[in-house]
């Protein structure tokens, strides 16, 4: 009942803005209002969420049942890409086919053994398969981390995530620099994207927060304790260099082929929206002299229709200068 009653379902919104993959994000505006709105039925809406999924076995009973269910679903994947930028493109594509072989089926197609077997798996499958576990509670007070690139100009300008084409998603569910799945952090216990408890993130202390619902409830009003200025134990400066020199390389090796196709155009699960990254987009491999890793921790809210970014805590990694 707490995630029902008191998880803030929308903050979402307003950290896919702060990691710029926001699609709304082009009018800052109009996601300041679509949040206020969402926000404003987020418990109803927690309970349909909630009810579909739990009950989702009782869909076997009915093909219309089942079509119902799963283009709900479908929609509601399309509706978490266009509020946050989380973009679940081949569930999409599966229950389209999906719901487009049901529409063809007759209701005498299901037999009672299939009927029965699909309500069994449902229920019990997480047995024997792997199930993604996707529960958790939401924050607007959040850790999120990105790199800066230094111009020839000396302007640091921040690096879109979807550069790094296939890695693309570790800038989003990991920090590099940090071990904080493994031992404690100065910064909030939460993912880029504020979840709280998807992985086994461990506070600070248990004095503090003893349970990731006592987490929730500190981050929800941006209050959880943040150290400033911070020098975690647990991080580690040398990891970041490797890996962003290594997708420079790639890069300025791909900007140089005979076909250089754009990293806007990979199959990303969270795609950097170009409107959001403009001054990054404007910029070639070659115009980039050094990188630099941050890790924030940030209250996200929104006030007078745009969305405020207030940064708590931040660790500032070392230059990475880029060989010429």
């Amino acid at each position: 009942m707490s995630w029902i009653l008191e998880n803030p379902t929308s903050s979402i919104m307003l950290a896919g803005y702060g990691l710029g993959a926001a699609p709304l994000g082009f009018s800052e505006s109009l996601l300041a209002h679509a949040y206020e709105a969402v926000r404003a039925v987020q418990i109803p809406m927690n309970v349909v969420i909630l009810a579909a999924q739990l009950l989702c076995f009782l869909a076997f009973l009915r093909r219309r049942w089942l079509i119902g269910l799963t283009a709900f679903f479908d929609i509601m994947h399309i509706g978490i890409f266009l509020l946050s930028g989380a973009l679940f493109l081949h569930w999409i594509i599966l229950n389209s086919l999906i719901v487009a072989a049901l529409t063809r089926m007759k209701e005498s197609s299901f037999s009672t053994t299939a009927i029965v077997t699909g309500i069994v798996v449902t229920i019990f499958g997480d047995a024997v398969f792997y199930n993604a576990r996707l529960g958790w509670y939401d924050s607007r007070q959040i850790r999120q981390a990105h790199f800066e690139a230094l111009t020839k100009e000396g302007d640091w300008v921040r690096v879109a995530p979807s550069f790094f084409r296939d890695a693309s998603y570790l800038l989003y569910a990991r920090h590099f620099g940090y071990q904080e799945y493994r031992r404690e952090s100065g910064h909030v216990p939460t993912s880029a994207w504020g979840q709280i408890g998807i992985r086994k993130v461990q506070p600070k202390s248990s004095e503090i927060a003893s349970s990731n619902y006592e987490i929730m409830k500190l981050t929800n009003e941006c209050a959880y304790p943040v150290e400033q200025p911070i020098t975690p134990p647990d991080y580690d400066a040398a990891r970041p260099a490797p890996f962003i020199l290594g997708q420079h390389n790639r890069a300025v090796n791909l900007a140089s082929s005979a076909v250089a196709v754009g990293y806007n155009f990979y199959p990303h699960h969270h795609y950097s929206m170009p409107f959001l990254h403009r001054a990054f987009e404007a910029l070639e491999p070659g115009d980039i002299v050094a990188y630099r890793y941050l890790v924030d921790t940030v209250c996200l809210d929104v006030a007078d229709g745009k969305v405020v970014r207030r940064v708590m805590t931040q660790t500032l990694g070392p230059r990475i200068d880029v060989r010429q």
